[in-house]
């Protein structure tokens, strides 16, 4: 074809479609400041908006204006954002939507009253999202811990029930005793290793419940007794006489980095 005979040429996007891409790239750049973020917040597309939500250099005010967005997407990206203000958390905390709610009960900014009211919301993943959460109290999570695990000797627990209380055992910040529960629970419908794998590698977990699971059965949770660095040096010692190689071996050298001591193997 002869492109020299075309009569004109005309493009195939339209205004309103080059302006969602402008605004689009504008929302998603690191660099934008917060005065043209502030103008985007208002936009018609819902992927700019959501994009302002989530940006670090939105400010306060408009971080504010969001929390009455029509769109449940927005308020969920606005709820894990942790620059967003403590007062519009506080809003979020009692929004329609349980995934909102959810993500304020994971925001690292959620301020300790908030995670207390949430410990009571129904909705699973709040649970999980606070069972996760680094801030999260020991209170708190003693509240959820013993729910969920009267839960766990009643019934067969669903998936989800069951991420809520392998959050708790990773969680550095739950008592003691809830993980030795963790460890003990008696409905075989419930006997996940997984659970006391999350408490094998807690930072927080008891001498006397690293010793008893450095006999556990499954690899993994021996492995990560041997790797915890609290893990005190006469598990160490048992475990270094462990039937499998890697984990003698993790054992050794754990005890050695503790002590400053150098390895001859």
């Amino acid at each position: 074809m002869n492109t020299a005979t075309t009569p004109y040429e005309f493009s195939v996007i339209s205004a309103s479609t080059q302006d969602r891409i402008d605004s689009r790239e504008q929302a998603n750049n690191s660099n934008t400041d917060s005065e043209t973020l502030e103008q985007l917040a208002t936009h018609e597309d819902f992927y700019v908006r959501r994009a302002v939500a989530t940006h670090y250099n939105t400010s306060n005010k408009v971080l504010a204006w969001l929390v009455s967005d029509a769109q449940e997407q927005i308020r969920f990206y606005l709820a894990a954002n942790p620059h967003t203000p403590v007062e519009t958390l506080t809003q979020l905390a009692i929004d329609e939507s349980g995934d909102v709610r959810s993500q304020v009960a994971g925001n690292p900014n959620t301020p300790v009253n908030i995670l207390e009211q949430l410990a009571r919301d129904i909705y699973i993943e709040t649970q999980r999202q606070l069972a996760e959460n680094p801030n999260t109290p020991a209170n708190i999570l003693e509240e959820i811990g013993s729910r969920m695990l009267e839960l766990a000797e009643s019934k067969a627990l669903s998936s989800s029930e069951a991420i809520v209380i392998r959050g708790i055992s990773l969680n550095s910040n739950t008592p003691v005793y809830i993980l030795e529960k963790i460890c003990n629970l008696k409905n075989p419908e419930n006997y996940y290793w997984l659970l006391e794998l999350g408490v094998a590698q807690n930072p927080n977990t008891s001498d006397a419940l690293l010793e008893k699971l450095a006999n556990h059965p499954e690899y993994d949770v021996r492995l990560a007794i041997a790797n915890n660095c609290s893990t005190p040096d006469f598990v160490l010692d048992i475990l270094a006489t462990d039937k499998e190689y890697y984990i003698r071996q993790a054992a050794i050298s754990k005890r050695y980095t503790k002590h400053g001591w150098k390895m001859n193997f």
